[in-house]
């Protein structure tokens, strides 16, 4: 990397390190005194706050039955199109 090169990338983390610095009146103007005071919320387990995800085996064989269920009614839609066409 030549050294122009390097002083632009250093130029450049610099400006984003200041901008990140800077501050945002329209969001910190909305905070209350009351906000600014409270607590952090309780933090919970992940497991907890989520619901468990469905069992990938039971999920693709759902979706298999549904998908071939699928294709058999569009075959014989297009099988009577077919035949009412002839």
């Amino acid at each position: 990397m030549s050294s122009r090169t390097a002083l632009k990338s250093c130029a450049c983390i610099i400006a984003l390190m200041a901008a990140a610095c800077t501050r945002v009146p329209e969001l910190e103007d909305q905070l209350t005194p009351a906000l600014k005071r409270a607590d952090y919320p309780m933090l919970v387990p992940l497991e907890s706050a989520a619901p468990p995800l469905p069992d990938p085996a039971i999920e693709s064989t759902a979706l298999e039955q549904e998908l071939a269920a699928r294709s058999a009614r569009l075959q014989a839609r297009a099988g009577a199109l077919a035949a009412s066409s002839n």
